[in-house]
């Protein structure tokens, strides 16, 4: 981001930047969802993996903080002006746009740092989304105000990857909406056999490992029909993989699949034509 924001920046980094934000997350997203990056890659994620993630139930629920998800868009807009104004600066440099940038990024207000990079890096980023993970789980900066994340919302809208749900075997006890550090009313996708598309979902896996009956799976849809194409031959529920294992060592009876587990979508990943 600093390299954007210097007055003579990296050319060549930033290219790699741009390959990087608008090439590679887009294609990763287009098949694994936004928890390939947010899960797998970003440092402020492997952190909420680790020192946060025994805080995950605490992370607020309801209509009320949905509303504050809309904070990283905000901050997402606020990083565009910055970048048009650098991109103007550049090319006319000295001028208002230089002026403004400085100001935007670095001015003081009645001799407060409110600028982007108190108030955003410092203040957000670093005290609140770190200072809140024991009463707010470690995803806090992740869900409400991570710009990244705002942009990442756009690709999922076309990304293929869902969370597949079995509602016949649902039972409605809320254990995987009450798991999910982003907020996510998981129990209202799997109790309508709904495959989940919420653009928060980091992919964490706790809501598919927690659910005690098996309803939850990784999968992929068609982005326009949202038919199911394919499901995850890594199995993540706990329940789906002892299932399988019974059956695999002739531990399920007549062989029929155990109880609750009849529907096609779920049986072995099998591929949904």
């Amino acid at each position: 981001v600093y390299n954007v924001f210097t007055s003579e920046p990296l050319w060549w980094w930033l290219g790699i930047c741009f390959v990087q934000t608008f090439v590679l997350i887009p294609g990763m997203i287009y098949y694994w969802g936004k928890g390939a990056y947010c899960g797998w890659i970003c440092s402020c994620g492997a952190l909420a993996e680790t020192l946060g993630d025994q805080h995950r139930d605490k992370m607020p629920h309801g209509p009320g903080w949905n509303r504050l998800n809309l904070a990283g868009q905000v901050i997402l807009g606020l990083a565009f002006v910055l970048l048009f104004l650098r991109i103007v600066g550049w090319i006319w440099p000295g001028g208002w746009a230089d002026t403004a940038f400085q100001a935007a990024l670095y001015g003081e207000v009645l001799g407060l740092q409110l600028n982007y990079s108190w108030m955003v890096d410092v203040v957000l980023a670093g005290m609140i989304g770190y200072g809140v993970y024991f009463w707010l789980s470690g995803r806090f900066w992740c869900r409400f105000f991570c710009p990244l994340a705002a942009l990442m919302h756009v690709y999922t809208k076309f990304s293929r990857f869902r969370i597949l749900a079995d509602k016949k075997k649902c039972i409605s006890c809320n254990q995987c909406t009450s798991v999910c550090h982003q907020g996510i009313d998981v129990m209202h996708y799997a109790q309508r056999g709904i495959p989940m598309d919420d653009p928060q979902c980091v992919r964490c896996s706790a809501c598919v490992e927690t659910c005690p009956t098996g309803v939850l799976e990784f999968g992929q849809v068609d982005p326009q029909t949202e038919e199911v194409i394919a499901t995850d031959d890594l199995v993540a529920s706990l329940t789906r993989a002892q299932e399988e294992a019974a059956r695999e060592n002739g531990h399920a009876g007549d062989g029929a699949p155990p109880a609750g587990s009849s529907s096609p979508m779920t049986e072995g990943n099998q591929h949904v034509a």
